[in-house]
């Protein structure tokens, strides 16, 4: 457990940013997003956000039974917390991210870490991000939405499974530009190729009979 786990933090608006922030709709994004707004000067290098007990991590093993057990069948809750979470990257030196270091340095995360009372989990993704692991990376003035770049967390087989189950974009699908409706395009070209695999393993069982 990290110090920033276990240390009392004070957070001036929302948890569990370390600086005066707002959260605001972005229809931009989307019907019902929402992002996380600087209220004040923000300098390079100011830590933004902290790792409390707020973040519940699940082993990917559990999922299932996790989302039966807090969601029940409400298909739209469980999109929402799936998009809202995340997955550590395969290593991570910032406190911030819950560092992995020695033998386990190139392991990849098992959890899928869950927010939902911490704002963080509304931080929208940009390929021009102006905060990162450890902090701003940039000055930040009064007004600006704070952004990272999702490709930075980890992006492993389970993880894109569980999404694909629900129609939402990875985070790494969302780094790369895809939209919803490329998402539905290309979850329809791989149900169509499944199918030919299995019209073509059924024809293939119905020679070896006659034969």
């Amino acid at each position: 457990m990290t110090n920033s786990q276990t240390e009392a933090h004070h957070f001036p608006t929302h948890a569990a940013y370390l600086v005066p922030v707002e959260i605001k709709d972005v229809p931009e994004y989307g019907e019902g997003h929402r992002g996380v707004f600087a209220m004040e000067h923000i300098k390079k290098g100011t830590k933004l956000w902290v790792w409390t007990h707020r973040v519940e991590s699940i082993h990917h093993n559990n999922l299932k039974d996790y989302t039966e057990k807090n969601f029940g069948d409400d298909r739209q809750k469980i999109q929402v917390f799936l998009r809202q979470g995340f997955v550590l990257p395969e290593a991570s030196t910032s406190e911030t991210m819950k560092p992995i270091s020695g033998a386990d340095s190139h392991r990849t995360d098992d959890f899928f870490h869950s927010n939902p009372t911490d704002s963080g989990r509304l931080t929208n993704h940009s390929s021009n991000p102006n905060t990162g692991p450890d902090g701003a990376l940039r000055d930040i003035l009064p007004g600006e939405e704070l952004t990272m770049d999702y490709s930075f967390h980890g992006n492993p087989e389970w993880y894109q499974k569980i999404c694909a189950e629900y129609n939402v974009l990875t985070e790494a699908q969302v780094a790369a530009g895809v939209t919803a409706s490329q998402l539905a395009n290309i979850q329809v070209e791989a149900g169509e190729k499944v199918s030919q695999l299995s019209e073509t393993r059924a024809g293939a069982g119905v020679e070896a009979a006659a034969q």
